[in-house]
């Protein structure tokens, strides 16, 4: 940890933004605040307890100008307890250097992306990168080579897309495409070719506690939208910290085997599907990985999850089969779906039938 942050505790560091920005815990005209999420307009919707059991976020829900914010909510770190925050380059070697030539390499694009990492934390917002990058980097070691660069943060997904919008023509990049997918909230930033790569994703800090996607959290709340522990290491570049959330994603990518567990409570079909199709992708991956974790997490969705899948579901589904399963793995992906229980099992197969329909 750099000196200037050696005597400083994480909730200190990690303030919540002071620029007015909710975040669940305040006060909306007496009401406690659960979340943000955003509707057609685009606009960002303040969220209640009422709004918990709806399929979506309401239309005519108030926004910030319309009631009484008191900002008693915690900050991004409060409930995470001291030693989740570690010195990045004690837990992780060479990681910062890593980073840099990740950006360093890619021109303009990492010049972008390395503008946003200074400039959200120059505005009170925390902002980390998080995922399979963090994940390699810790357990590979600096040799890895990051393929997608996902982030995590406290500025809310409308204000990160304007603040993309503002920058990245005069950064050169005036041909690339920024758009935010409506049901997840991820704002990315794409090569300009159709259906080209996207050189960043970015998600608020998620909560769970809705029916559909919804920001506003923790980084203890955002653990349980993540897919696995070992996924939920969250990487500070400009202060050197590695923030392990769970407590528990650093010894389980350490552990031999390695432990495949997760935390994730969304509450939408879709996303158990996509979850549960992560654990089959990892699994694969580590043959010898510990998935008793998963099968407990994997018992409680009903064994009709199929059934209750929308189109949608089902196009993202087969899109991150075809992606993430290859052929020589998919034997193996039976065997992992027979043990984690029924709901895999039914899922699997669907998703198998269709790959040789």
């Amino acid at each position: 940890m750099p000196d200037e942050n050696g005597m400083k505790e994480p909730q200190v560091i990690y303030r919540r933004a002071q620029d007015g920005t909710p975040v669940r815990g305040d006060l909306v005209d007496g009401e406690m605040l659960w979340g943000m999420a955003v509707v057609g307009g685009p606009r960002e919707v303040l969220l209640r307890e009422r709004d918990r059991e709806a399929p979506a976020p309401p239309e005519d829900g108030p926004a910030r100008a319309d009631v009484r914010i008191e900002f008693h909510g915690p900050g991004p770190a409060d409930a995470c307890p001291p030693e989740a925050f570690r010195p990045a380059e004690e837990e992780a070697p060479g990681i910062g250097d890593a980073v840099d030539r990740c950006l360093d390499g890619t021109g303009a694009e990492g010049a972008f992306v390395r503008l946003l990492m200074e400039r959200l934390p120059e505005r009170g917002h925390a902002f980390w990168l998080i995922g399979g990058a963090v994940r390699d980097l810790v357990d590979v070691g600096p040799e890895a080579e990051p393929n997608d660069l996902d982030f995590a943060g406290t500025l809310p997904p409308l204000e990160l897309l304007q603040e993309i919008e503002d920058l990245y023509v005069d950064a050169g990049l005036g041909d690339y495409r920024p758009g935010m997918s409506g049901p997840s909230l991820v704002v990315h930033l794409s090569r300009p070719e159709q259906g080209g790569p996207r050189i960043l994703e970015y998600k608020a800090l998620a909560v769970t506690d809705f029916l559909f996607s919804a920001y506003g959290g923790s980084l203890t709340d955002d653990v349980t939208s993540r897919d696995l522990t070992v996924n939920s290491l969250y990487y500070d570049h400009g202060r050197r910290l590695l923030v392990d959330p769970s407590g528990e994603g650093i010894a389980h990518l350490r552990a031999r085997p390695r432990v495949l567990a997760s935390r994730n409570a969304e509450r939408p079909a879709g996303r158990s599907a996509g979850v549960l199709l992560r654990f089959v992708k990892f699994a694969v991956r580590y043959p010898d990985a510990d998935v008793t974790r998963l099968r407990d997490w994997a018992a409680d969705l009903p064994a009709d999850l199929p059934d209750r899948l929308g189109e949608a579901d089902w196009r993202a589904l087969r899109y991150s089969w075809r992606s993430h399963v290859p052929d020589a793995g998919r034997r193996r992906a039976l065997e992992v779906a027979g043990l984690l229980g029924p709901a895999a099992v039914a899922l699997v197969d669907r998703l198998a039938e269709g790959a040789h329909a």
